[in-house]
C-alpha cells in the first residue's frame, strides 16, 4: 500500500494524516508526504509541517518519504500520483463544512478531484477513533468498483460500516410496484427487488475485499444529495465513500451527474469524504 499525503502546512493537512492514522493500514504501508511551495517562505512553513506529520504517523523511518515541489499545488500533486503508483491521496479541507470550502486549500481540492483518477480522502474533523463508516453505491454496474477499490481501503478499520443506496421517490416505471418505494433494506433484499439484488451485491463484494467486519445495509428514498447529508448526520458517520472520478466508457450524462454529486457532498458533509 502507498499512501501519499499532502500538506500546505496547515492545519487541514494534518487532519489528513490523522484520518490516514485511522484507517488502519497494514505496518508495510509506504507514505509520501508531499509538499508544495507556491511562494516565498513556504520552505519553512513545510519543513514544520513535515516534523509534525511524521510524529502523527510515528515517528521518522524508512517507510516515509518527505517531497517538496515547486508550482501549482493540484498540478503537483497530479503528476506525483500518477508517478509514485499511489493507492491513495489525502488532504485536508478548510472552512465550514456547510459553507464554502477555503480558497486556497478549496482550490486544491476542488480541482484535485477532477484530475485525479485514484482514490482521495478529504479530512475534515478526524476524531480519536473512527467508529462508523458510510458507503453509498449506486443501483449501477459502475458503482460496483467503488465497493471495490472502497474495500480494499478499509479493510483495516474496525469500524461499523453502513452500505446506503438512495432510491429515487418516484416510479422509474408505471408498472413499478408500488412496495418498492416503501421499502427498508431489509425488506428489499427479502423481496429481490433491483435495489435489494444491488444491495446483496455491495455487501459481498465489500466481503470479498477483505471486510471482515458485519456490513449493515441501507435504503433510503428520496433526493441523492439530500437523503445522503441526512443519513451521515442522523448516523454520526465518521467517513463518508463515494464514488465520483472519471471511469473509461462512462457516458458524459453520468460523469455530469456523479460530479455534481460529489462535490455538493464534498462540499456539505460534516465529515472526511473517500472519493473512489
Amino acid at each position: 500500500m502507498r499512501i501519499l499525503i499532502c500538506t500546505d502546512g496547515s492545519f487541514a493537512a494534518e487532519q489528513a494524516a490523522l484520518l490516514v492514522t485511522r484507517l488502519g493500514f497494514p505496518e508495510e504501508t509506504e507514505y509520501t508526504v508531499l509538499g508544495v511551495s507556491e511562494s516565498d517562505g513556504d520552505q519553512v512553513v513545510l519543513t514544520t509541517a513535515f516534523d509534525r506529520i511524521e510524529q502523527l504517523l510515528g515517528g521518522p523511518g524508512p517507510s516515509i518519504q518527505r517531497l517538496m515541489r515547486y508550482g501549482n499545488a493540484a498540478d503537483q500533486i497530479k503528476d506525483e500520483a500518477e508517478a509514485g503508483n499511489y493507492d491513495l491521496v489525502a488532504l485536508g479541507a478548510k472552512g465550514h463544512p456547510h459553507g464554502i470550502i477555503g480558497p486556497r486549500i478549496g482550490s486544491t481540492v476542488n480541482k484535485s478531484i477532477r484530475i485525479l483518477t485514484i482514490p482521495i480522502c478529504i479530512a475534515r474533523s478526524v476524531p480519536e477513533k473512527l467508529e462508523s463508516i458510510l458507503i453509498c453505491t449506486a443501483a449501477e454496474d459502475f458503482s460496483l468498483e467503488t465497493l471495490r477499490a472502497g474495500g480494499r481501503l478499509l479493510t483495516g478499520t474496525q469500524a461499523e460500516i453502513h452500505l446506503l443506496h438512495v432510491m429515487s421517490q418516484v416510479a422509474l416505471r408505471l408498472d413499478s410496484p408500488s412496495a418498492d418505494l416503501r421499502d427498508t433494506a431489509e425488506t428489499a433484499i427479502r423481496r429481490g427487488t433491483r435495489e435489494g439484488r444491488h444491495l446483496e451485491r455491495g455487501l459481498d463484494l465489500l466481503e470479498q475485499a477483505g471486510i471482515s467486519n458485519p456490513v449493515m445495509p441501507a435504503l433510503r428514498h428520496g433526493l441523492v444529495v439530500d437523503e445522503v447529508l441526512s443519513e451521515t448526520v442522523e448516523g454520526h458517520y465518521d467517513l463518508l465513500v463515494i464514488g465520483g472520478h472519471f471511469q473509461e466508457g462512462r457516458i458524459h450524462w453520468i460523469e455530469f451527474l456523479l460530479d455534481d454529486v460529489s462535490g455538493q457532498l464534498l462540499k456539505k458533509s460534516p465529515c472526511s469524504v473517500m472519493i473512489i
